[in-house]
């Protein structure tokens, strides 16, 4: 995934995204997880739709659990792509995006990523690199 500041959500693309703007990508299939389940948030939607800057991405809300590292492992509230543009997501290398922006800028109550590690761990760092090795 690639870390975006300027959105609040945790965006995969489902095994049910068919589009072009999928098509490429590594997809998550909520069948393979025994824990998985769609969700709502406050409002009782249980799906929406993003616009961003350059494409859109929609698809339905999903819990699941999470690991970052191996011992970070915890309930994770995230969005389940069903439809990505073409442009331009067809083209880019990551498979998904780690909103790391405030959870204003999230789907709801329990959406945010950084909240949820926060609540977690006393303190936590994102290590980034142009190798592989991050």
């Amino acid at each position: 995934v690639i870390f975006d500041t300027g959105s609040g959500n945790l965006i995969v693309p489902s095994s049910s995204c068919t589009v072009p703007g999928c098509a490429p990508h590594k997809k998550y299939n909520s069948h393979d997880s025994s824990t998985s389940s769609f969700v709502t948030n406050e409002k009782g939607e249980g799906s929406s739709e993003i616009t961003f800057g350059t494409g859109q991405v929609s698809g339905d809300f999903t819990k699941d659990k999470l690991c970052i590292g191996e011992s970070l492992c915890f309930d994770a509230n995230f969005i389940a792509a069903t439809q990505m543009t073409t442009e331009p997501f067809q083209e880019i290398p990551f498979d998904g995006i780690m909103g790391l922006g405030f959870k204003d800028l999230s789907m709801g109550e329990g959406f945010n990523i950084v909240d949820d590690l926060s609540s977690r761990a006393s303190q936590f760092s994102f290590f980034v690199s142009d190798d592989d090795d991050s």
